[in-house]
């Protein structure tokens, strides 16, 4: 009866590739190279129960679809911290030239290898399907 107890899971997936896991409070860093500015990208989010929410940015330079108001700098990096709820789903378009990783926890989960959409969820499962791996 336990095995059909809803839980709360993180999946994250390209299609081909599933992260599955149980959720308390996970971080997870999205770091990749800039599709026209060509330099480092990381974004930081947190996940729990209630969705995912944008923590952080670091990048490098100005440019196409980059911050421009930094709060303070670092190793090289402009950084911006921040709180922002971006509901349950999210969706990044990855090709190879962003040589993108992904961690949870910081475990890389995921490396893209060619031209993807990365779907990250927060959803209830039962815990039967969790433990399959098939949520």
């Amino acid at each position: 009866m336990i095995l059909l107890f809803p839980a709360n899971v993180l999946i994250i997936s390209d299609g081909t590739h599933s992260y599955v896991s149980l959720l308390g409070e996970k971080d997870i860093k999205i770091a990749y190279i800039h599709s026209v500015q060509r330099s480092e990208i990381i974004e930081e989010l947190k996940v729990n129960k209630t969705g995912l929410y944008v923590t952080g940015m670091w990048w490098k330079d100005f440019g196409a679809g980059l911050p421009e108001d930094i709060q303070y700098s670092e190793d090289g990096y402009y950084v911006k911290k921040v709180n922002i709820f971006l509901g349950k789903s999210l969706s990044f378009w990855f090709i190879p030239l962003n040589h993108a990783k992904i961690s949870v926890n910081e475990e890389v989960i995921l490396f893209p290898t060619k031209e993807t959409l990365v779907n990250f969820n927060v959803k209830k499962c039962p815990l039967i399907l969790v433990i399959m791996r098939r949520c």
